[in-house]
């Protein structure tokens, strides 16, 4: 299955956008990750996406950034 992971953080308004837009039938294949907490910060890091805006998708190691370009790939993985 394809690894889907979407990177945000707390009071991001692109972020949160993203969240309550997310296309039906993701369950159990998307993972949220939390950019401010340690796990999540050393996450982004592996992708090397510190210092970028998020929120940002990686979809088996390709990287999506902006709100509109996310939503629409989750939509085509639907």
């Amino acid at each position: 299955m394809t690894e889907i992971i979407l990177f945000t953080k707390p009071d991001c308004q692109k972020c949160e956008y993203v969240k309550s837009h997310l296309p039906e039938g993701l369950d159990g294949h998307l993972r949220l990750v939390n950019t401010t907490e340690a796990e999540g910060l050393a996450e982004a890091a592996y992708y090397e996406l510190l210092n970028k805006n998020l929120p940002i998708l990686v979809v088996d190691d390709e990287v999506f950034e902006g709100s509109i370009l996310i939503l629409n790939k989750l939509k085509e993985l639907v």
